[in-house]
């Protein structure tokens, strides 16, 4: 009887009927809470624009994203269940518009919606492939696409979703199906869905988020389109599950999709821009500290909104590709991401599915050197001249692609490592590596400084090794005149925003009467500062720390001590008297020192980093930094 019972609901065709009825009984069928999927990619989705949903019944999801700022439609074949919809709608104070439709029926449009959300809509295997195709010609440049939906292996759990295999989706299936886009996330999950009294328990889904390229018509991308493809891919991507490089040494790089899910999901919570990695409007106040320490978030502290979005620049036969670590990538003093955005190429970071296969193709790529000094590189000048197998001449000139890796002086290294031993499973020698000349030395960085009171001379962030690169290529690589000059101004919102987040020291407020006896003072007491335990953020400089040592490292140092000490002269009206008791620089020391994380705005790298410790995946906690 079992059996015959199967058969006969794998004959039952999902009509109007059927679906009016399992809407009519008491309750909502799949609950009224959003779907889980929907939820944890929302920072992916459009803010604003036309929605569409599809086999939306009874509303959930269209009355969550209506509550965000979008224009909802949302469209089922029971009318039954969209009388529920527009119900909850209104109890929950937005607005929606429902269309009574079959899909098979339904005018898409062209170019017409912003976004896309298919949650459990499974079609039959006749006009799937005519409804995918409408759906994909629907969306507008830009515009995205997200789909949740249980795979075969569902109907070996029965908690829910159709009894027949050919109405459930499968990765390949979806690939091709939306073979037009670019694919963000397509992968098949075992995860416990508990949506009402049709969907409980573990179940098998496929999930699916993909984008409609911009610019499409012409057959590019745009630097920054590029970019925004590379950080979506990233975010949808990031996973906390093993990512399976059991094979990396590095205790940060092997667990790098907790890395980068412990990063994204502090970011979300902060409300940072995912773009420029700073604070946006959805930036969460409540875990601001005092007013005097940290200013709260605002709208302006977004880089984005700082900048008039400087032109593309154009590197002739130069081509550019970035390497983030993952507890680099959402550090809003990272200046990397400009790497991408302004100068073009790759944005990559470590331990996203799709950025490793991109990676692999660079690094089998014959033109590819690694931006980095060190023993055995070269300058630019000298790796031409062997190029054209004579004294540099400018002619002959081949194309060069400079791998640029993005992070801390360790981490750098263990990328680096990375990389040889994928080129060496590639069958293929080290990559050489390209220095900047001896000018750099003389050079003083405008970043640097700003998060490193005097320390910027000679001392180079990632972009400004990239522009002062551009510089040495204007004759070497016919790189127009003052490219490298333009470069350097696509820094300037971020030092804007570096400031007002941090409150780091201005060159006017560093001129402090006897500014060094002060700071001599303050690094004496600093050598006896209390040690405690946990993530602590430094109240003025923004430096935050996963171990004690470290944070005592940081308060002996020039840059606390200065900051500190032009903090107090300011708040003094630059003119009070010099510190040089004991007892009272020990009490401003204490006063203008650090706070707890949960007090102040953290950095999501250094919330993963805690995070990553908490949970036991360092397999050398001792080499924590």
């Amino acid at each position: 009887m079992a059996e015959s019972g199967k058969r006969q609901a794998e004959r039952q065709p999902m009509t109007a009927d059927l679906w009016d009825r399992r809407y009519s009984k008491q309750g909502f069928a799949y609950g009224t809470d959003p779907n889980t999927f929907l939820l944890e990619n929302i920072s992916l989705l459009p803010t604003s624009g036309k929605t569409l949903l599809l086999g939306e019944g009874e509303g959930r999801n269209a009355v969550y994203l209506a509550s965000r700022g979008l224009s909802v439609t949302a469209i089922d074949i029971s009318k039954v269940g969209l009388s529920k919809a527009r119900r909850l709608a209104e109890e929950r104070g937005v607005k929606i518009k429902t269309v009574a439709a079959d899909l098979a029926e339904f005018d898409f449009g062209v170019e017409c919606w912003d976004l896309i959300v298919s949650i459990f809509c499974h079609l039959p295997f006749a006009v799937r492939a005519k409804i995918h195709q409408a759906t994909a010609n629907s969306l507008r440049d830009g515009g995205m696409l997200l789909i949740e939906a249980f795979s075969p292996k569902q109907l070996k759990y029965n908690t829910g979703g159709p009894p027949d295999e050919e109405r459930l989706v499968t990765v390949e299936l979806l690939q091709e199906d939306f073979k037009t886009l670019e694919v963000l996330l397509c992968r098949e999950v075992e995860r416990p869905v508990e949506e009402g009294r049709y969907h409980t328990g573990l179940s098998s889904v496929v999930q699916f988020v993909a984008r409609r390229p911009a610019i499409q018509e012409r057959g590019v991308v745009g630097h920054r389109e590029r970019y925004q493809i590379r950080v979506h891919q990233a975010i949808a991507q990031s996973q906390d599950e093993d990512t399976g490089m059991r094979g990396v040494k590095d205790p940060f790089l092997s667990v790098a999709g907790h890395a980068l899910h412990y990063t994204i999901q502090a970011s979300r919570e902060m409300g940072q821009c995912p773009y420029c990695h700073s604070k946006d409007l959805g930036a969460d106040r409540s875990r601001c500290c005092r007013a005097d320490m940290l200013a709260a978030p605002k709208q302006e502290d977004c880089v984005c909104m700082e900048t008039a979005h400087p032109k593309e620049l154009t590197c002739g036969k130069l081509h550019w590709a970035l390497l983030c670590h993952p507890l680099e990538f959402m550090r809003s003093s990272s200046s990397g991401k400009l790497v991408a955005s302004l100068l073009g190429g790759e944005f990559l970071v470590f331990g996203v599915r799709s950025h490793q296969e991109v990676l692999d193709t660079i690094l089998a790529d014959s033109s590819t050197q690694l931006l980095l000094p060190g023993d055995g590189s070269r300058t630019l000048k000298e790796w031409l001249a062997e190029q054209v197998e004579m004294p540099f001449s400018g002619r002959g000139i081949p194309d060069l692609t400079l791998l640029v890796l993005d992070g801390s002086w360790d981490q750098v290294h263990a990328l680096r490592a990375e990389i040889e031993v994928r080129r060496h499973a590639m069958g293929r020698p080290p990559l050489s590596c390209i220095r900047l000349d001896d000018s750099v030395q003389h050079f003083r960085s405008p970043l640097i400084d700003a998060l490193k009171p005097g320390a910027g001379q000679g001392r180079v962030s990632t972009f400004e090794a990239c522009a002062l690169f551009l510089r040495e290529a204007e004759d070497g690589l016919a790189i127009p005149p003052g490219t490298w000059k333009e470069a350097m101004r696509g820094l300037e919102p971020m030092l804007r925003v570096l400031q007002r987040c941090f409150a780091l020291p201005t060159e006017s407020q560093e001129r402090v009467p006897d500014l060094e006896l002060l700071i001599a003072c303050l690094q004496a007491v600093a050598c006896d500062a209390p040690l405690q335990d946990g993530l602590r953020r430094c109240s003025i400089c923004g430096a935050a720390f996963a171990t004690p040592l470290r944070m005592r490292d940081h308060l002996r140092g020039r840059r606390h001590c200065a900051a500190v000490a032009v903090r107090f002269a300011r708040d003094r009206g630059l003119a009070g008297p010099v510190v040089c008791a004991g007892s009272e620089a020990a009490q401003i020391f204490q006063a203008y020192s650090t706070v707890p994380l949960s007090q102040c705005r953290p950095e999501p790298p250094d919330v993963a980093l805690v995070q990553l410790k908490n949970h036991g995946f360092l397999r050398k906690p001792r080499e924590l930094r």
